[in-house]
């Protein structure tokens, strides 16, 4: 006798789909940091660049952002 009025399968089904959602949620929220994380040290190279620029009358003294 079934009283829910659900069969087990589309209680299986709806945990599954649970699931997936919580993993889609999870790379999304991942791949919004990454993307902060890459925007914050694109910034931080360019201040570092800028810093590095010689001022007027100095020549040849650059900071190096990549080494």
């Amino acid at each position: 006798m079934n009283i829910s009025g659900s069969s087990p399968a589309s209680l299986f089904d709806s945990v599954l789909q649970a699931q997936a959602m919580r993993q889609e949620m999870g790379v999304s929220v991942m791949k919004k940091s990454q993307d902060v994380m890459k925007q914050q040290g694109e910034a931080m190279v360019q201040l570092l660049e800028q810093a590095g620029r010689p001022s007027s009358g100095k020549s040849g003294q650059m900071l190096d952002a990549y080494a």
